[in-house]
């Protein structure tokens, strides 16, 4: 057989092969890690784990249990993160991989308990970038109509769309895990694919099975590091974000009241920080800050009218570009500059037309900055640059697509010899599965299909609409699924959101286009393609979990069955939790009774109106379009640019920040330090010893994004039940037990103070107490509690 070529394949090392050749080289030894991505090591544990793995992969129940239940957990912290930055950031992984780590757990037991963390993840990814424009097109008034609002949601029907919106997540997370079974032998065995980053799991794998390395007891520590950093986080977000001080008709954090305080007139702190960003001056007025520099024709000289630069106090977004490096990093900031420093400042100084959705015309943005009184950098940026990123988003996108046309053409092929079982043995007689039975996926496929057509027929919509939804999902999961798997293979990220903007533009083309076909009103016909591609977001999102835990899989000898059931199992819970989560918060941003970025959401909001309503400037999307293909073809990260370029300057720096502030230490720090070991140690040793350092700056990251997100969503439901005292036509003076203006009251400041502390201090002890009795905090390792935990 001639040697495949591939620009993923390394050469094996003469070493490796000398092993391979004689047998020797096994699970998670020096020659492994030599010969990552060689292609002639992946072959051969394949067939080692063909005849090993049965001794070595077990399936434990309780064990995937705690798996599923931390991944549903933090299903909703995702959920919160990702309608906050953008990205569905979870740091779930790291706390099953610790906490099976403290335990004792074999790297095998550990692998598959994470599969069903990372699958309870991310079933829900579709809830989170494009089910809550359903509820921005609803209640919020940026995309309200002549006619009112483009979706109108009677009594029940966001229960509705809610309960078809999940349990059709279940089944296309169910058909995202099956169908890369299909791939699995070609793109991680014959030509496996880097997936950059995968290396860190799976160095966190080699160091479970060493107990000698003091892994046992890293791994309480670094889960101690975790608390102590949500803790400080927390504590920090309280400071900045909690309305603290309570004066008059206002509700002030801390920082804002200080900020406030020391202001003068014009002048003061008040002008350069507000509601947790430091920002360019913007002058304030009666002391409070003005947050944007105004334009006005007077104003027309100074720089900082045409654009808003800042810095978010974000810790989320710090640990991200923490995680993501300089490189990364600059790349999604390079959307934001490119939107901030040339976009908006031209459509301000050229007073450029922008559309107004409730007049239904085009007015030139300086003409209405002063009818309205709007911040016009601002308005600038929403009427006109977040057009041109979400054509860029979709041309980065489609382009990324086209570029794996070879692949594309390819896949046919692929599926062709795996069905036919080519080089696949499933079921090894008297050992069991090895890896999950292919003529499954037809058989789940048709399933799926006729699910869909009941849950959306039952749901309200006719049946031939459901029909060609279910057909589109099949189809598009499969296709734009695989190559969304396979960019994400070479590039360490997954273009969710830009595959999603396709099959919406391909949903709402089908369905605008032909209403008295599919009995669909306008309404119907965004409801529909709005859910379906929540659905389909969810279903790929599943195939790109599913790939890295797959990866590790193989590198320790897993049965890739036990990971696809765990993938599986994880879905249900996460499906439901994460989705429930995301459509509270979705509510309570609509409403505006929480401030959320929610970039994805808001990009799907604007596009539907545009195609529902035949406006909006289609030669901004065309741009948009181009520069995002341009940008795919010369980086080849065109969607993360788009993604930028819709995101604003103060929440993008704190991550580009992040990025360096990691380059710098690796450099400077640790660098040094891993050479010195090296030169006393070995390089094994040294290996180890950079996981374990580089693990712990990970820890105190996973602490900024949990510390948040936690943080986050106590806010929010704090927030909703604020809500709840406000005045109504029916009660004008808000007055509840008794008092008038509740929601401004001492008794209502005091109750909510109190509960707020005894939420936390309530979750802390249990949190505390789980890990004591597990003995991962206090007490001995070998205690009979942590045994039979």
């Amino acid at each position: 057989m001639g040697v495949q070529k591939s620009a993923y394949r390394q050469p094996v090392t003469p070493e490796g092969l000398k092993a391979i050749e004689e047998g020797k080289l096994t699970w998670l030894d020096d020659e492994m890690y030599n010969n990552l991505n060689t292609g002639v090591l992946e072959q051969y544990l394949e067939e080692k784990n063909l005849q090993e793995s049965f001794e070595v992969s077990h399936w434990s129940t309780p064990k995937v249990l705690y798996g599923i239940a931390i991944g549903a957990v933090f299903s909703g912290v995702t959920a919160y993160i990702g309608l906050k930055l953008g990205l569905a950031i979870s740091a779930a992984w790291y706390i099953a991989y610790l906490l099976g780590m403290a335990l004792k757990w074999s790297p095998s037991e550990v692998n598959i308990a994470t599969s069903a963390t990372t699958g309870a993840t991310h079933a829900s990814t579709g809830f989170i970038f494009t089910f809550p424009a359903i509820f921005l097109l609803a209640s919020d008034p940026r995309y309200e109509l002549a006619s009112g609002p483009l979706i109108t949601l009677g009594s029940g029907d966001a229960f509705n769309l809610a309960f078809i919106g999940i349990v059709a997540s279940m089944f296309a997370g169910f058909l995202g895990v099956m169908y890369f079974i299909i791939f699995r032998r070609v793109w991680l065995v014959e030509d496996p694919l880097p997936l950059p980053g995968f290396e860190a799991t799976l160095k966190m794998l080699d160091i479970a099975s060493d107990v000698n390395t003091g892994a046992v007891e890293h791994a309480r520590d670094s889960l101690k590091t975790i608390g102590i950093w949500t803790s400080f986080t927390m504590v920090g977000l309280f400071l900045v974000e909690y309305p603290l001080i309570w004066a008059g008709d206002k509700k002030l954090a801390l920082l804002d009241w200080i900020a406030q305080t020391l202001s003068i007139g014009d002048i003061g702190l008040a002008s350069l920080y507000s509601k947790g960003t430091i920002h360019q001056p913007s002058g304030t007025e009666d002391g409070v800050s003005l947050s944007y520099t105004q334009w006005t024709p007077d104003t027309a000289w100074n720089p900082f009218a045409y654009t808003y630069i800042g810095v978010y106090l974000t810790p989320s977004m710090f640990a991200i570009g923490w995680f993501m490096k300089t490189r990364v990093a600059f790349l999604v900031n390079l959307g934001t500059l490119v939107g901030w420093f040339f976009l908006v400042p031209l459509v301000v100084w050229f007073n450029f037309p922008v559309y107004d959705a409730v007049t239904q015309s085009n007015i030139p943005i300086q003409e209405y900055a002063g009818q309205t009184g709007a911040a016009l950098q601002m308005k600038a940026f929403a009427a006109s640059v977040r057009t041109i990123a979400i054509g860029s988003i979709v041309g980065g996108g489609m382009f990324g697509l086209a570029k794996m046309y070879k692949t594309f053409l390819n896949i046919f092929s692929d599926i062709g010899g795996a069905l036919k079982g080519e080089g696949s043995q499933e079921y090894m007689e008297g050992k069991g599965w090895y890896e999950w039975p292919l003529k499954h996926i037809p058989i789940f496929m048709v399933l799926t299909f006729f699910s869909m057509i009941l849950i959306f027929t039952l749901g309200g919509f006719s049946i031939l609409a459901s029909l060609i939804f279910a057909t589109v999902l099949i189809m598009t999961t499969f296709l734009l699924g695989a190559i969304a798997v396979r960019v994400m293979g070479e590039t360490g990220i997954e273009p969710v959101s830009g595959t999603s903007f396709i099959v919406l533009l391909m949903l709402l083309g089908v369905f605008l286009n032909a209403q008295d076909l599919l009995q669909l009103n306008t309404q119907d016909a965004v409801l529909l393609g709005l859910v379906g591609t929540t659905v389909f977001g969810s279903a790929i999102s599943m195939s790109g979990t599913v790939i890295g835990d797959y990866k590790n899989s193989l590198y320790i000898g897993n049965r890739p069955y036990h990971i696809s059931k765990g993938n599986i199992m994880g879905v249900v819970p996460g499906a439901i939790i994460g989705a429930g989560v995301a459509i509270f918060l979705s509510i309570q941003l609509a409403d505006g009774n929480i401030d959320l970025l929610a970039p994805q959401a808001n990009a799907f909001a604007t596009f539907s109106v545009i195609f529902a309503e035949k406006e909006g400037d289609m030669t901004l999307l065309l741009l948009g379009f181009l520069l995002g293909m341009f940008v795919e073809w010369a980086t080849g990260m065109g969607t993360s640019f788009g993604l930028g370029m819709y995101l604003t300057i103060p929440y993008t720096l704190p991550m580009l920040i992040g990025g360096y502030a990691r380059d710098n230490w690796e450099e400077k720090k640790l660098s040094p330090r891993i050479d010195k070991i090296k030169q006393e140690s070995g390089s094994n040793e040294a290996e180890k010893q950079r996981a374990l350092i580089l693990l712990g700056t990970f820890m105190v990251a996973a602490g900024l994004l949990t510390g948040e997100a936690f943080f986050g969503t106590e806010s929010s439901i704090l927030s909703f039940i604020d809500s709840l005292w406000n005045a109504t036509d029916d009660n004008p003076t808000g007055k509840f037990f008794g008092i008038d203006e509740f929601g401004f009251s001492t008794q209502w400041y005091i109750a909510r103070m109190t509960g707020f502390i005894g939420l936390n201090v309530s979750i802390g002890y249990l949190i505390y107490w789980l890990f004591k009795r597990a003995g991962v905090i206090g007490g001995n390792s070998d205690s009979p509690d942590a045994k039979t935990a």
